[in-house]
């Protein structure tokens, strides 16, 4: 195959030639043209018929900034970030690659790290946009509307003002893998507005009894006073039972809207990133996969979540009139464990508590370990 310069260089003898040949000479030039240069005859006739392109200059070849060492290193701390988004991962990246250094997950030389420190948030995203992963699997919403009570539990909506850690909200999601027949295994999914700590249990059969008791036991781990929460209006929540334990434990009980998701913003976008990113949309249905669940969710997945998982809060939402669009701005991605280690609500006896959970935890063992435990739940889907 002929280079492009060549191509130009037989083209521009060719021109000489064909104009001066007759009809037969001029056939068989075309014909060698065509043969020698790839062209089909009427790309062949064009050039030949029309004024020589302009030539154009060969631009240098940029040098790359960044060597294969440090691109590899960039994946292996999105993988170690459980395949966040660049605009999470962006801020945490200095942070994850000391915790991977110290445990040893990760060696670099002095450039690279160099390099790590120095990349923009453009290269990041470029580096890995192509090989995020989506399930495209829908089901529909599992929500049976909860009793009279209701009128006793108060309404919220609008934007949360709370600053400080303890206000909840909740949501249970339904692994029925799009059979609602018999019973099966609910996620219950709760989240701390004010520095995104989240925690999940899992539930048989979504009764009030058991939906209590998960929340209890999510009450006692959680590393701040549980102040109130803010379900939807399932029955599993908006029921006598909850509503003694709120009574008796001192914690505020308000429900959402009814079919106004974007009350509970909060959780419902957990609810993909927590549950159905971690257990998919099959069917679950048996005792053995709720002990693993639960022993997933109260160990390994709760640390690297809060810990490991930086995620992004509003700061402002500027709605244009004209258009109808938003413009939306965000604070600097962080994890829950850095927000509630700033915030001057938690006691420093409790900071120090978080501190050296964290200095013993290493995010690539965590990442084995979840997949570990999520491959022996898939093992046993039907």
């Amino acid at each position: 195959m002929m280079s492009n310069a060549s191509k130009r260089e037989y083209l521009k003898e060719l021109k000489k030639k064909y104009y001066r040949a007759n009809k037969k000479r001029k056939t068989q030039l075309l014909d060698d043209f065509c043969e020698f240069a790839g062209y089909h005859r009427k790309a062949a006739l064009r050039l030949v018929n029309n004024p020589l392109p302009r030539e154009r200059k060969r631009s240098k070849t940029r040098q790359k900034k960044y060597s294969m060492e440090t691109i590899e290193a960039v994946k292996l701390l999105w993988r170690a970030s459980g395949e966040i988004c660049a605009e999470r991962l962006y801020p945490f990246m200095s942070e994850l690659l000391k915790r991977l250094i110290v445990h040893n997950q990760l060696e670099v030389s002095p450039e690279t790290k160099e390099q790590l420190c120095k990349i923009s948030l453009g290269k990041v995203k470029d580096i890995i946009a192509h090989t995020k992963r989506r399930s495209f699997v829908k089901i529909g919403g599992l929500t049976k509307p909860g009793s009279i009570i209701k009128s006793q539990i108060a309404l919220r909506y609008g934007r949360w003002e709370e600053k400080e850690p303890g206000w909840l909200e909740t949501d249970t999601v339904g692994h029925s893998g799009g059979n609602l027949k018999g019973e099966f295994i609910y996620s219950l999914n709760m989240i701390d507005v004010a520095s995104g700590w989240s925690e999940q249990a899992a539930i048989w059969g979504k009764s009030e009894r058991a939906t209590t008791k998960q929340i209890d036991r999510i009450r006692k781990r959680l590393p701040f006073a549980m102040k109130g929460i803010d379900p939807d209006n399932g029955g599993e929540f908006i029921n006598w039972q909850m509503h003694r334990y709120c009574k008796k434990n001192q914690i505020t009980f308000t429900r959402a809207r009814e079919y106004h998701p974007n009350d509970q913003a909060h959780v419902e976008q957990k609810n993909y990133t927590a549950i159905r990113k971690l257990l998919g949309y099959g069917r679950l249905d048996k005792k053995d996969q709720q002990a693993l669940m639960n022993s997933l969710y109260e160990n390994e997945w709760r640390l690297y979540l809060n810990f490991f998982q930086p995620t992004l809060k509003l700061k402002k939402k500027v709605k244009n009139l004209q258009t109808g669009k938003c413009q939306k701005t965000y604070y600097k991605a962080q994890t829950p464990y850095q927000r509630l280690m700033k915030s001057r609500h938690i006691s420093k006896a409790q900071k120090l508590l978080l501190k050296s959970i964290y200095n013993e935890l290493d995010p690539i063992r965590l990442r084995h370990e979840i997949d570990r435990k999520t491959e022996l739940i898939r093992r046993t889907l039907k």
